[in-house]
């Protein structure tokens, strides 16, 4: 076996992967609770694969390897979702069992004989990133796909479409929350959790993940389907506030408007725990507004979202990210409880 550790990130390195944790919601999307309990540092090894389980959440693996005294020894390791992988070329035929491989991974800090998979050095000199859009780390030639923005101003869709997350996934978050919001982190069970459990997740985490969103123009509604999880939303148009007696859900209740060509949706009556995949606490009291403004070529869709909850947040949480028209089709993800 050949093992090899890199020193820890950087301070700036470290927040961008916790803020990166913060906002994935998948991950596969996205990373999503599988990060929180992943060390900065990479680790190094060959071997071979002995199982491959192509499946969503997070594609799984099980690695061989031997050390000098012949001891083998198996690694448990996790990669993105399956949409993800495949966006950027990676596609289940690559994985062989029995083939001599080289990976590059963050070790668990619960678990030493699991990683999160981020590099494959396959034997024939190509590389795979299997993490996000991890950087390249054996100087090999690199799977990897370009995406091309359709002509959507010639479809003239407007904002009905599939859209898909940039490459890499940008989203920006500012959010401020109370020592009490912070301190609910404690008691989230990292192993076992709405996300391993293969979900559902609720608002507003749900929206905030690297994996395609189609909006669909129904009249008096608009659907909101979001890949991750097979997430349905519904977009009440002819109202301006719940009706009266509405239950609570974990994805709220959503009345929208046209603004100045730009589509504000207000959800409220969200009983979802958490703001994020992490644990941290959410009120029933929380209250969402996302604003979506088209480019004039049709091709880009920005994405504000405003999100208050006075008593975990000590102001309003704002998420600034955009989608592009790549002509993505929306796939099921039929997410998979792992089981070893």
């Amino acid at each position: 076996m050949a093992m090899r550790r890199e020193t820890p990130m950087s301070a700036a390195q470290h927040l961008a992967f916790l803020a990166a944790a913060l906002i994935a919601a998948s991950q596969p999307v996205a990373a999503h609770h599988s990060t929180a309990f992943y060390a900065d540092e990479f680790v190094e090894l060959e071997g071979e694969f002995v199982r491959v389980d192509w499946i969503n959440p997070h594609v799984r693996f099980v690695l061989r390897t031997t050390d000098a005294g012949g001891a083998e020894r198996l690694w448990q390791m996790e990669a993105s979702a399956i949409s993800a992988l495949e966006r950027r070329g990676v596609t289940r035929d690559l994985f062989k069992a029995g083939e001599r491989v080289k990976i590059a991974g963050h070790p668990s800090t619960r678990d030493a004989s699991q990683l999160q998979l981020t590099n494959v050095l396959f034997a024939d000199g190509r590389e795979a990133s299997l993490w996000l859009d991890s950087s390249p780390r054996f100087e090999q030639e690199v799977i990897r796909t370009t995406d091309r923005v359709v002509d959507a101003a010639s479809e003239n869709r407007g904002f009905f479409r599939v859209w898909s997350a940039p490459r890499p996934f940008a989203a920006k978050i500012t959010a401020s929350f109370t020592p009490a919001a912070v301190d609910a982190r404690k008691s989230f069970d990292l192993l076992d959790n709405f996300a391993t459990r293969c979900g559902p997740q609720g608002m507003p985490g749900v929206m905030i993940a690297p994996l395609p969103v189609e909006l669909v123009d129904r009249g008096n509604e608009i659907q909101v389907r979001a890949e991750v999880y097979d997430t349905v939303r519904t977009i009440h148009m002819d109202l301006s506030a719940p009706p009266a007696g509405t239950a609570a859900s974990i994805l709220g209740y959503s009345v929208g408007k046209w603004d100045d060509g730009a589509l504000v949706v207000k959800t409220t009556l969200v009983d979802w725990p958490f703001f994020d995949s992490i644990g941290t606490a959410q009120s029933k009291d929380v209250a969402i507004e996302e604003r979506y403004a088209l480019s004039a070529d049709q091709a880009r869709l920005d994405v504000h979202v405003t999100i208050t909850d006075p008593a975990n947040l000590l102001g309003p949480a704002i998420v600034d990210s955009h989608w592009l028209a790549l002509g993505a089709t929306l796939q099921r993800f039929d997410c998979q409880i792992f089981r070893p």
